[in-house]
């Protein structure tokens, strides 16, 4: 007879790879697309002994373009095109109902990124349609940024179909970024607690979970470096003014199934400057836990 696997097992590392695209909903405009390598590691001695520690590392490279990619005339760009990559570091405290993660993350925007040649490359191999042209885009500069997130939720029925709400606010400062962005999110479905939930992307359990979950944010901005070029200083040759406040909305499909994650999500966000309209993407993700 074969031992079945013991879901209480703990792991405390895992691998994994996201890709957000707009190309999945008919778009091609705005935030075209983003690839992401991840990695997780739980601790097994943190700061705080009685809660549960995670270090959270990310790779990524981001594309976003204007609505009109055929054209090079800057006057007929409703934004400029910006390519970032970037390596984000962050640190993660949670209990049953609280969570803290504090990133840290540098990066380069500009042609140097690579973003724009991985776009024209995968447009003319694999979509076999014109590229982009990539004229006047953000001049190559270096960012830093901070990023803080706090959770708070409450259980209002147990599994095997457990309701949970929860407040969710976000704040950055940094060159790219600078907002503050207050969160609610339901959850629908099973769920384990905050400190083991593929839901705030905790590892170390492989408890089974499959939920969905709806959530609406509205960011107060004090600065987009990939519209209006870097906070500390930027020559690009066409940069824009955002609006001083979005609504982004969403909703998440993730499921947990023994040391395997699954993810499907669509976002959808209001029109971030005076030219530009609403857009949406969706966000496709795996990781493995070992």
């Amino acid at each position: 007879m074969i031992a079945q696997e013991d879901k209480s097992i703990t792991v405390k590392h895992q691998l994994g790879i996201r890709h957000d695209n707009d190309f999945f909903v008919l778009t091609d405009r705005y935030y075209s697309f983003g690839l992401f390598l991840t990695y997780k590691h739980r601790l097994s001695n943190g700061i705080f002994t009685r809660e549960y520690e995670q270090l959270n590392f990310r790779l990524g490279v981001e594309a976003f373009t204007p609505d009109d990619t055929s054209t090079e005339i800057i006057e007929e760009m409703d934004r400029p095109y910006a390519g970032y990559l970037g390596l984000n570091g962050g640190w993660s405290l949670a209990s049953p109902e609280n969570f803290l993660n504090v990133q840290m993350e540098v990066g380069l925007a500009g042609r140097s990124s690579g973003a724009g040649a991985f776009q024209r490359w995968y447009h003319n191999a694999v979509v076999v349609s014109d590229p982009q042209s990539w004229v006047a885009e953000l001049s190559d500069t270096f960012h830093l940024n901070l990023y803080t997130q706090y959770a708070r939720e409450w259980q209002v029925a147990p599994n095997p179909f457990g309701v949970r709400f929860a407040i969710h606010p976000e704040v950055a400062y940094g060159s790219r970024d600078q907002y503050l962005q207050p969160e609610v999110v339901a959850y629908f479905g099973r769920r384990a607690e905050m400190n083991s939930s593929i839901a705030y992307g905790q590892i170390g359990s492989t408890e089974r979970e499959i939920f969905f979950a709806f959530r609406f944010a509205y960011r107060w901005v004090g600065h987009n470096g990939l519209l209006e070029g870097n906070a500390f200083g930027d020559d690009s040759l066409y940069l824009v003014e955002p609006f001083e406040s979005f609504y982004r909305v969403g909703f998440d499909f993730k499921h947990r199934f023994d040391r395997n994650d699954y993810q499907v999500s669509y976002r959808f966000h209001s029109d971030e400057t005076s030219m530009m309209q609403t857009h949406h993407y969706l966000i496709l993700s795996y990781a493995r836990s070992f």
